[in-house]
């Protein structure tokens, strides 16, 4: 099978009119909360919601990802990956919350943030029954994208309207992301049920017997080394959010939010390629793989660096446009906007692994960069705070992409990458030529 970029730029295309629609909402949320609140509570609900990301990363444990593989490689397994999918998530999501609000509760946090916390983390429970993970794997893009639209101004519109006509900031907060959160999880269940008719999906190969297929893939060892593996990614993204909340004020913590939700958006609008190419990728052929990695590598550091350029000279601009004032973010601002083409280039990298199934590999790499990440921000935030946090973020991503390249390197054949992977259905996916 070959990747048609025509296939790839309507798929990306109808992931990004609803990608683009969640940004803009989550823009008008931090724009609000930083002119009518203060930087203080930008701060609090930026910790609250990256905290709430670990714990749902902690309720995924990779299950996500090879879910949406399983359903990529063959759509007739969809009803039984399902079942299985929902039964592991909901068991380790009641060990992640439950992990969470200990934390919430008596973890390094500003007082202040603590009930925020706490009630964000809660609302994680409803996104053990989320469906994305299936119309991301069926390649129903659209309806993602426009799922996440939807659950990101159920979110926005909530909070703001109850800060508006309230004025109880915290009620309006947390409740509206706890509905948002139900809401979400209801609707795709929906569509699942009503729209994606399971008829629809019919048996496209014998290639594997399904049930033996599924229950090596869903074993409990591949899925918690993805799920490390992607947890350990996360905590080299955004972990210095937490660490600022332990070990700086409030007031350092929301500058660098009003700084890292700008690079987000940037990120954010380059992953939807990744997301795109993810399930295409599982279901690539083995020729030429490796010089098409590495064409699509020379044009992503291209555009991060242009990216990244724009960015930093306009810096003190887009925060005025966006917050009111430049928040004294600057500086923050254009330090994070040089990693902009080492983060482009590792995520290419890191999507390619994974879907060619080195889950191992990727969690040895993301493994030593949230080490060297986590020893940066541990140094540099008591001596620079904010700014110490965003050095330590250039200095990680330098390093990551520097470690995938060594392991692509180290690879005889990038095209034989599943053989390498240790699992027992990988190995038999090669033997079989796919």
């Amino acid at each position: 099978m070959r990747i048609r970029v025509k296939d790839t730029l309507r798929s990306l295309l109808r992931l990004t009119a609803g990608e683009v629609g969640s940004r803009v909402a989550s823009f008008i949320l931090f724009a609000y909360i930083s002119r009518r609140l203060g930087v203080e509570i930008l701060g609090i609900v930026a910790l609250a919601q990256t905290v709430a990301m670990y714990v749902t990363y902690g309720s995924e444990q990779g299950i996500r990802m090879i879910g949406a593989r399983l359903v990529a490689r063959d759509a007739s397994w969809a009803p039984t990956v399902v079942k299985e999918v929902l039964k592991k998530r909901v068991l380790v999501s009641l060990v992640s919350v439950t992990a969470g609000c200990i934390y919430a509760l008596f973890g390094p946090l500003p007082s202040p943030a603590r009930p925020y916390v706490l009630c964000f983390v809660l609302a994680v429970l409803p996104c053990a029954f989320s469906l994305d993970w299936l119309a991301w794997g069926l390649n129903h893009l659209g309806w993602l994208g426009g799922w996440r639209a939807t659950v990101s101004f159920v979110f926005v519109i909530g909070a703001v309207a109850g800060v508006h006509f309230t004025g109880k900031a915290f009620a309006s907060i947390t409740v509206a992301n706890a509905a948002s959160a139900v809401l979400g999880a209801i609707t795709l269940w929906l569509v699942w049920r009503f729209s994606w008719s399971r008829s629809r999906y019919p048996a496209q190969s014998g290639r594997w017997k399904v049930p033996a297929e599924i229950a090596s893939e869903l074993n409990w060892t591949p899925v918690m080394v993805l799920g490390v593996a992607s947890i350990l990614n996360l905590m080299f993204k955004n972990f210095d959010t937490v660490m600022l909340g332990a070990m700086s004020s409030t007031t350092e913590l929301g500058k660098y939010s009003a700084a890292s939700k700008i690079l987000l958006v940037v990120f954010g609008a380059y992953y939807l390629l990744t997301q795109t190419l993810y399930p295409q990728l599982s279901r690539l052929s083995s020729k030429n793989m490796r010089s098409v990695v590495t064409r699509a590598l020379a044009v992503v550091a291209l555009l991060g660096t242009f990216i990244g350029i724009v960015t930093a000279v306009l810096a003190p601009r887009i925060l005025r446009i966006v917050y009111g004032s430049d928040l004294s973010a600057t500086r923050l601002l254009r330090i994070l906007a040089i990693s902009v083409p080492f983060d482009f280039s590792a995520a290419l990298l890191g999507t390619v692994l994974v879907s060619r199934g080195f889950d191992k590999l990727v969690l040895t790499t993301a493994g030593g960069s949230a080490a060297a990440n986590l020893a940066m921000n541990w140094f540099l935030i008591p001596r620079l705070h904010a700014e110490g946090a965003a050095w330590a973020t250039f200095g990680s991503y330098v390093l990551l992409l520097a470690l995938f390249l060594l392991v692509l390197w180290r690879l005889p054949h990038l095209e034989d990458v599943r053989a390498h992977c240790g699992s027992e259905s990988a190995r038999r996916a090669v033997v079989n030529g796919t």
